[in-house]
């Protein structure tokens, strides 16, 4: 038998707690199965620019009839297209094994995949993609709406206490929230907290 490598993969999609999560997850998964993961034998992508690299890296370090273990389908790539070019690379042009530990899968270095299996893992790689879209799509649409309802989108602005006494002053002189926030350009929540402070003080 070959050497063994190990490929991890987080999503480019999430935060860097989630991500960390994801690779711990991947190494249990693999480390029960009685697998040995070492700094020389484990490739760990977290971000988009990982991908091309790590991966031509690892190429460069195979030799025929290796193992490259992954610990699901859904780790091997972003996107199906992407997933089925690196199956490619690797059973056909580097004529190494692959194995998806969770799945019970094993494709073997140039053979034909069993059509179940390949349906198998086009279908895992599919539904990613799928969810990804979803998610992005909901996501701008979700913006949009906020944009429609007037809501400022991004990180809020620091006020500074000019800005802070114009809406207590403007306030005092019978000006409505709205209407200050329209003046001073800031968020209606903006002036509510400010006034909200104000009052608090005042007590």
């Amino acid at each position: 038998m070959g050497k063994e490598w190990f490929y991890l993969r987080a999503s480019y999609h999430i935060n860097e707690k989630q991500q960390e999560q994801s690779i711990a997850r991947q190494k249990t998964v693999l480390e029960r199965s009685g697998y040995i993961l070492t700094d020389d034998n484990t490739f760990i992508e977290t971000s988009k620019s990982d991908e091309n690299l790590l991966f031509e890296k690892m190429l460069t370090l195979l030799n025929e009839n290796d193992w490259v273990i992954f610990s699901e389908t859904s780790r091997l790539s972003q996107s199906y297209i992407s997933g089925m070019d690196m199956l490619d690379n690797l059973l056909l042009a580097k004529k190494v094994n692959v194995r998806f530990v969770s799945n019970g899968i094993d494709l073997i270095a140039n053979e034909q995949i069993n059509p179940y299996t390949w349906y198998t893992i086009s279908q895992t790689l599919l539904s990613d993609e799928l969810q990804r879209r979803i998610i992005s799509y909901n996501t701008v649409n979700a913006l949009e709406a906020k944009r429609r309802q007037g809501i400022i989108l991004g990180r809020p602005r620091t006020i500074d206490n000019n800005t802070r006494n114009m809406v207590i002053s403007m306030h005092n002189d019978g000006k409505r929230g709205y209407k200050i926030a329209e003046e001073l350009n800031i968020s209606p929540a903006t002036v509510s907290n400010i006034l909200t402070e104000y009052k608090k003080s005042k007590s």
